[in-house]
């Protein structure tokens, strides 16, 4: 295997900053001078800003670990039972809050509850030493830290900036792209409308690296703020892109022929970033109509691909000259200014029911281990506990748990043998720090050029090195008790296993099948209630969950799927505009639509919506076309949603024409 120097590069820094961590906590008096070692393993990474934001995450939840140990510890120290269990609940809350946070941030719930399990559960036998134990646990992490981050800070530290700035002049060609293939009238095929939905995956990915980027010292937050700013309007855009290109496909032959200047005007938009031409909407709207039936349908259509037209191409333009101010070129207006600095990250939506199922596994796990350790006294229970939790806190969350859990168990015997021949073959033959370093050597630069490049080898660095008693004067562990704890371990991760399996479903086609169901019932919901905040708290949920759900299509071979995404998030635009203003409307008019809205909750999850939803839409246009139409006022943004609706339940279905 080819090593490159980036790989060199990130395995002498580990190995370096590691020895430097040892040999200060040697020198101090640490009593386990290996965790300092074992953080600068976890928490060097190549890019700068990832090694910060790892290294407060990893100190703030050791350090709160602690705080919450102590106190367990000083109301649950004389009746050791009822500490087990109160750590365990504890420590499933933190590993639950963890799975609900989906950026790396999340990494400090997980050292919260994995310090718990090491110094509260392992302990349990010895509460007296805790608060020992406590101090010498964060200080042997914050040294571990420091000299990570000193380290990395002096020898070629490296930025994600130029990641940051390839994520955005990724995005635009392919959103103008998408937005030019619409205006064209090109409709995409399976394949193109899944590409489209990996643009959308693409876009969304920013909020995880959010919390990273900010500990970036080269990202200002100014240049993160335009970043964002950018983020969320193309992520606006999508849903306006899938509208404005179920309207274009509905048109017939000679309105596209008519249209065609308008759209082109439009498209020389997207080149340039110009905003809209002034007369753009009405030209739109002043396309002549076809004779005969189906005249009133197609003044609707016309009338909301003006707007549309006209919001998407704003957006766009803001998109373009936000892109100008990041590469230095223009200064933004103090209007667009102000809303660029008010910029939030896109939110990415928690899974309360998918976080309850893993903690619950998690707790079932815990239990039946710690029963075991409790019935048998087995020294090596607390070991076996910790490995279960740590697999299926890291492991247990995927699609397939059983695939992940089993290849940390194989990583974690590779792991084991190592440091079997490290601690009984090479660290016997070292009498003074530098042969140690040498022997350290030998067994970190090969593993730390393999974790630049596999997340996994960092696993087999971490555990190896914390199984071989490596203290300041060198002792191994007897054979017999290195071999129980790899059967300990194996246990841990066999039980693991079990757990992942408890409360939920495997496999990728189950998971799509459950963001399906949700995204049915948040628009059954939005059928019942709907206010601006709803909409656009759905809005947000509902892109995350096709951004999810892209990855997923392709590994089930179902991108054919991929069109039917973006039209149900539609539905459910079109659903909350229609609940949110109909509020408002004259009695009749409101009864109307009620009965669109109540007819729609009752078939919500069909396979098909029937015929009679689609009566009941045309009466419900008719009612409102010729008894409540004033033109900008609540009633014509009503007819506008129930058209949306329409178009996005029956795209096929024959224009609407009013029965007066």
């Amino acid at each position: 295997m080819k090593v490159s120097a980036d790989q060199l590069i990130f395995s002498a820094k580990l190995f370096v900053a590691g020895m430097i961590a040892f040999a200060l906590a040697v020198r101090i008096g640490l009593p386990n001078p290996y965790w300092a070692l074992v953080t600068c393993c976890v928490c060097m990474n190549p890019m700068s800003g990832a090694i910060r934001s790892k290294a407060v995450y990893r100190f703030a939840g050791t350090f709160c670990a602690g705080i919450v140990t102590l106190g367990l510890v000083a109301m649950f120290a004389s009746t050791p039972l009822l500490l087990v269990a109160a750590a365990g609940i504890v420590a499933t809350m933190g590993f639950g809050l963890s799975f609900l946070d989906r950026t790396p941030r999340s990494y400090g719930f997980q050292l919260f509850s994995i310090t718990l399990m090491l110094v509260a559960v392992a302990g349990v036998d010895h509460p007296e030493t805790s608060f020992d134990t406590v101090v010498a646990r964060v200080s042997e992490i914050a040294l571990g830290i420091l000299s990570t981050t000193i380290v990395d800070a002096i020898v070629m530290p490296r930025s994600l900036g130029g990641t940051l700035r390839a994520s955005i002049h990724r995005w635009l060609p392919d959103m103008e792209n998408w937005a030019r293939d619409i205006f064209d009238g090109h409709e995409a095929d399976a394949k193109g409308e899944h590409d489209r939905l990996k643009t959308l995956a693409d876009i969304t990915s920013l909020s995880q690296l959010i919390s990273t980027l900010r500990y970036d010292p080269t990202i200002s937050r100014s240049e993160l703020r335009h970043a964002l700013a950018i983020q969320q309007r193309l992520l606006r855009m999508i849903p306006l892109l899938s509208a404005i290109g179920s309207r274009i496909a509905g048109l017939s032959e000679a309105e596209r022929e008519a249209l065609r200047p308008s759209l082109a005007a439009a498209s020389a938009c997207l080149a340039t970033g110009a905003e809209p031409p002034a007369g753009l909407a009405d030209d739109v709207r002043a396309v002549p109509l076809d004779a005969g039936p189906g005249r009133r349908w197609q003044q609707l259509v016309h009338d909301s691909l003006a707007g549309m037209l006209t919001e998407g191409l704003t957006l766009w333009s803001e998109v373009r000259r936000i892109e100008a101010v990041l590469d230095g070129k223009a200064v933004l207006t103090p209007a667009l200014a102000g809303q660029v600095r008010e910029t939030r990250a896109f939110p990415l939506i928690p899974d309360f029911d998918h976080a309850s199922r893993l903690a619950g596994g998690i707790l079932v796990s815990y239990a039946l281990l710690c029963g075991l350790w409790y019935m048998t006294g087995w020294h090596q229970g607390a070991n076996a506990v910790l490995l279960s939790t740590v697999a299926l806190a890291f492991f247990g969350g995927g699609d397939e748990p059983g695939k992940a859990i089993a290849m940390f168990g194989r990583f974690a015997v590779l792991a084991l043998t190592l440091a079997g021949l490290l601690c009984y073959g090479l660290l016997p033959l070292a009498n003074d720090f530098a042969a140690f370093a040498l022997v350290m050597g030998l067994f970190m630069l090969p593993l730390g050029a393999w974790a630049a490049v596999n997340p996994m080898a960092t696993l087999v660095l971490a555990y190896g090195l914390s199984n071989i008693n490596l203290q300041g004067h060198y002792s191994p562990f007897d054979f017999g008790a290195f071999l129980e704890t790899g059967l300990a371990s194996l246990l841990g991760v066999y039980v693991a296993f079990l757990g992942a399996g408890l409360f939920r479903s495997w496999g990728v086609q189950h998971q799509l099948q459950r963001f399906l169901r949700k995204e049915a019932r948040d628009i059954a919901r939005l059928s019942r209630s709907a206010n601006q905040r709803i909409r656009d708290s759905y809005v947000q949920r509902a892109l995350d969950r096709i951004a999810v759900m892209t990855a997923r299509l392709a590994a089930t071979g179902q991108i054919e799927r991929s069109a039917s995404l973006l039209s149900r998030l539609r539905v459910g635009v079109n659903v909350a505009d229609l609940r949110m203003i109909g509020k408002a409307l004259p009695p009749a008019a409101r009864a109307a639509t009620d009965s669109v809205l109540d007819q729609f909750r009752a078939e919500f999850d069909a396979p098909q919506p029937s015929s009679r939803l689609l009566t009941m839409i045309d009466d419900a246009l008719d009612r409102l076309w010729f008894e409540h139409r004033v033109p900008g006022d609540r009633p014509d943004r009503v007819i506008h949603a129930l058209a949306g609706l329409r178009i996005a339940l029956f795209e096929r279905a024959p224009a609407w024409e009013p029965s007066r």
